[in-house]
């Protein structure tokens, strides 16, 4: 029997509905896994060209949604090394990868940017010597031997290590907020000795002065907001500085004029002793000369009396309240990790087996900041170490610590914070330095600090008060 066409696929559909939904549905899928696949690519989103214009706008229209720039920064600055002038130097190199790995620059990229075009002219133009013998000049007037010492480090080496030791005094300070401006300081204070800066102001012997216009005219120094204090403190930086920056400026230079004479130093010691083992008269002379001839650029690069004195001034300074902020047991808790430390050749403090541990005033200094800024206290945390309050300051903290018996009052008059010493060493002359006399008890056992004394200190054998030298108050 023949059955109608439309009863036919009725029948069909009913038995086979659901088989040819599925199939159906499958071959849908195959279908779209194929497009995904590749068979059917959709061709790459391109990058979004952004004109700055634009995005001005997303900044400057009212919008419930604030952009900050640093969020934007990325869609024009070049990335590094397109774009950048190629170094020549490997210092140079070296100190620039620096500026863009370290931490405190994430918030302050103007600073970073004008400290790397720094290093850029300094690459250039930084190879000839690091001071001037110009006459007039701060510089001019050291001793022969100091210049042709210090000659021999170039600006570019010199500006780097008073850049780095701008971070480890403000790192040791917890400042790091300052220390991106103080950088451009630093790199920018000698741009006055560049062959290229020889104006009126360089030939009058004013390289701070003359610092100012090369520096004015590197992009994006003009728009830091501290740029005036920044000026201030480069032409201060041989003279009485203002604030924690020109405060840490002048003291990062010295360091760093400290540390090339001591690498100078070193770089003879190996000679000396050849010298002096062959027992010759004209070999060992020239040797000593050079090193007599770095301790007399010390006394040059300082100019200064240790114990910060103004002239004329003998007598005890009156009284300051330090009881707001000032906390004996957590002053000397501070004091304690820098007995018998040496950063390269250097010591801010170190003990003697008769029982007293003799610091450097600069340590109480940075401690006395430390807490009058963590307890808000700015005035006395952003004060230069040349100003007479802080002269006050460390008198005030002396005698507070002598009524503890903490201080070795026997060693220093009252009233006054520190004395001049002689340290009698078994080689080499003696040495004077000027040291705040502390009894040991107050940080520990002496046993212990003796037994980790590094042999730069253990070779001075005596401590004797300097009768000719004056206290300091």
């Amino acid at each position: 029997m023949t059955w109608p066409l439309h009863y036919t696929l009725t029948f069909w559909l009913h038995d086979t509905g659901w088989l040819t939904v599925l199939l159906g549905l499958a071959l849908l899928l195959a279908a779209l896994v194929s497009v995904r696949l590749g068979f059917g690519t959709t061709p790459p989103a391109l990058p979004t060209i952004v004109p700055l214009a634009a995005l001005c706008q997303r900044w400057t229209r009212p919008s419930p949604k604030v952009v900050h720039i640093a969020e934007l920064v990325h869609l024009w600055r070049a990335q590094p090394g397109e774009g950048c002038e190629p170094l020549a130097q490997p210092r140079a190199r070296a100190f620039a990868r620096q500026l863009g790995e370290w931490a405190f620059f994430r918030k302050f990229p103007l600073q970073q940017a004008v400290c790397t075009r720094i290093v850029q002219l300094l690459d250039r133009e930084g190879l000839c010597p690091s001071v001037v013998d110009t006459r007039g000049d701060v510089e001019g007037a050291w001793d022969a031997t100091t210049y042709r010492i210090l000659a021999k480090t170039t600006l570019l080496d010199h500006s780097l290590n008073v850049a780095e030791q701008v971070v480890q005094l403000l790192s040791e300070q917890q400042a790091w907020h300052v220390i991106p401006d103080t950088m451009v300081a630093a790199l920018g204070h000698d741009l006055g000795k560049l062959g290229s800066q020889k104006s009126s102001l360089y030939a009058l012997g004013e390289h701070p002065l003359a610092a100012g216009k090369p520096l004015a005219g590197i992009a994006g120094f003009k728009e830091l907001e501290r740029k005036e204090e920044i000026l201030r403190a480069i032409k201060l930086h041989h003279k009485l500085p203002e604030g924690l920056l020109g405060a840490t400026l002048k003291r990062a230079d010295q360091l760093a004029r400290q540390q090339e004479l001591e690498e100078t130093v070193e770089a003879h010691e190996p000679e000396a002793e050849q010298a002096e083992a062959k027992a010759s008269p004209a070999s060992i002379r020239p040797v000593i000369n050079e090193l007599e001839a770095a301790r007399q650029a010390q006394v040059d690069i300082f100019n200064e009396n240790p114990g910060i004195r103004q002239k004329g001034e003998t007598a005890p300074l009156p009284p300051i309240d330090i009881s707001p902020w000032f906390d004996a047991a957590a002053f000397l808790k501070e004091l304690r990790p820098v007995i018998n430390r040496l950063a390269g050749r250097r010591f801010a403090a170190f003990s003697m087996a008769d029982g007293h541990v003799y610091f450097q005033v600069k340590v109480l200094e940075e401690v006395a900041r430390k807490q009058a800024e963590r307890a808000g206290c700015m005035e006395i945390a952003t004060m230069a170490g040349d100003d007479l309050t802080m002269r006050r300051v460390l008198c005030a903290i002396v005698d507070r610590l002598r009524r503890g018996e903490v201080i070795a009052r026997g060693l220093i008059q009252e009233g006054y914070f520190g004395g001049y010493f002689l340290l009698t060493r078994k080689f080499g002359k003696e040495l004077k330095g000027y040291y705040t006399p502390f009894h040991a008890e107050a940080f520990g056992s002496i046993v212990e600090m003796e037994r980790g004394k590094p042999d730069l200190l253990r070779d001075i054998v005596k401590v004797s008060p300097d009768l000719a030298g004056d206290q300091e108050s």
